[in-house]
């Protein structure tokens, strides 16, 4: 019988081999240190065109399947009806804690839109302070398919065929900042006035602070997909974890937000992993060296990044706040706090624009949301999308130190296949590294009896090849 991912125990097997080869079967312990900091803020103000929230690597190159929508009315309609039922949670698939609240709602539409809608070659020109104040989307997906030239060549071209409008968009509202009277508009000006009605307050003072905070964002529908694809893998697993540990499972959503669930995920900054845990904490709390990166192993990781939730949610008592603080830090949203005089988000964001709470803490939260029901109802949005198949697995937890080789010579597994198990060991299978007292070994259900046994009958050689 396969054994439960983090069943709580220990099956600790001694096997005495008189070499480093001797290790132990151990289910997963349960006792790791808390997490003090994961995942960084991007600090690049505007206009940057990011995912939302961190360094992420390029986007697939293939254009054959760019996202296109057709902005007709009726198709305007009927998204915003599906989006509506969707983010009001009608088939009630998500915990009250995570119900969206009036002061989020608009900012949670915009970034549903960025996941679901948009893909690659759209361009979403927007208000930095009030994201959903849509200035223009820009479609390069022709220049994309059909442009001349080769591919980043056609790229080049979109990126600065948007970064023309941005301009141009820019340039009609310092126009319009400088007027004495509106009554005689452009029909580009008229639009970008009428849009930033909802906005209170002298009309060239809001003009002239649109002017500074113009933003184009890309699509993330291409990129949100495949971490549709590839989550299912890990997502039944992780979210056994965060039961374990009295977590809202919905929390195992946030690597959509950081990574999308692309095991390759690193940042500039050396954040690594599905959930960007930067290097200081992995070595604080994970193995992580020259040879064995556990920030790298998407389950392993989550153990982590569930004990810093944990910890900031005692500390705040609220989940926007802890959810923010992954990104932002739990000091920094303190300090936000104190700044706003407040413990809502919504009013911390409308009232502390500037200082170190900029787009990406603002945002975060609400990325965050939108992920999380685009995730729950994926099925009405991305309807043909496969899913990848549970990876299920089995562990063990050596008693000695190990090297890799044997590993594979006992278990049947090639290398190949025990690093599909392993992603902390990309470094370690390239010189055999010797794995450490400790270490636990993720291997496909049954190899864990087969090595057990292998490794049984190494000692019984042993034992004869003594007497």
């Amino acid at each position: 019988m396969r054994l439960s991912l983090f069943l709580v125990g220990i099956i600790q097997v001694l096997l005495a081999m008189g070499s480093t080869e001797a290790f132990a079967a151990l289910v997963i312990d349960s006792s790791q240190s808390n997490t003090s900091s994961l995942a960084t803020e991007n600090t690049d103000d505007l206009p940057q065109e990011l995912f939302p929230l961190t360094e992420m690597p390029h986007l697939p190159s293939n254009t054959e399947n760019l996202r296109t929508e057709t902005h007709s009315v009726q198709s305007e309609e009927q998204w915003h009806s599906m989006r509506t039922k969707v983010l009001n949670d009608f088939g009630s698939r998500i915990s009250a804690d995570f119900h969206i609240t009036e002061a989020m709602r608009a900012r949670t539409e915009f970034w549903f839109d960025i996941y679901t809608r948009y893909g690659q070659a759209h361009h979403v020109v927007h208000h930095a302070l009030y994201p959903w104040i849509v200035f223009k989307v820009v479609d390069t997906t022709e220049t994309l398919k059909r442009g001349k030239g080769p591919q980043w060549l056609r790229q080049d071209q979109g990126n600065k065929f948007a970064k023309s409008q941005v301009a141009e968009i820019r340039k009609n509202l310092r126009k319009l900042a400088n007027r004495k009277d509106y009554s005689q508009l452009t029909p580009i000006e008229r639009d970008l006035y009428n849009k930033l009605m909802p906005i209170k307050g002298p009309r060239r003072l809001v003009f002239r602070m649109a002017a500074e905070n113009v933003r184009s964002q890309l699509g993330q529908k291409d990129f949100f997909e495949q971490g549709l694809i590839n989550s299912s893998r890990y997502l039944p697993y992780m979210e056994e974890e965060f039961r374990r540990m009295g977590l809202p499972t919905e929390l195992t959503r946030i690597p959509f937000v950081e990574s999308s669930f692309n095991e390759d995920a690193q940042s500039k900054a050396g954040a690594s992993g599905i959930w960007q845990i930067m290097p200081a904490t992995g070595k604080s709390y994970m193995i992580v060296n020259q040879q064995i990166d556990e920030r790298n192993s998407p389950l392993k990781a989550t153990v982590a990044a569930g004990r810093l939730l944990h910890s900031y949610n005692h500390a705040l008592n609220s989940w926007p706040l802890t959810i923010t603080s992954y990104n932002h830090g739990i000091g920094n949203i303190q300090k936000a706090i104190h700044k706003a005089k407040s413990r809502d988000l919504g009013t911390i964001i409308a009232r502390y624009h500037a200082g170190d709470f900029k787009f990406a803490s603002g945002n975060y939260y609400t990325c965050f949301l939108a992920a999380l029901y685009a995730e729950k109802y994926n099925e009405l949005l991305f309807k043909e999308t496969p899913r990848e198949p549970l990876q299920e697995q089995e562990i063990l937890k050596l008693s000695g130190r190990t090297g890799i080789k044997a590993l594979s010579k006992l278990s049947g597994l090639r290398t190949s296949e025990l690093l599909k198990y392993n992603l902390d060991l990309r470094f370690a299978v390239r010189t055999n590294a010797q794995l450490p007292r400790g270490y636990q070994l993720h291997l496909p259900p049954g190899y864990k009896i087969r090595l057990l046994r292998q490794v049984g009958e190494q000692d019984k050689k042993s034992s004869r090849t003594k007497s």
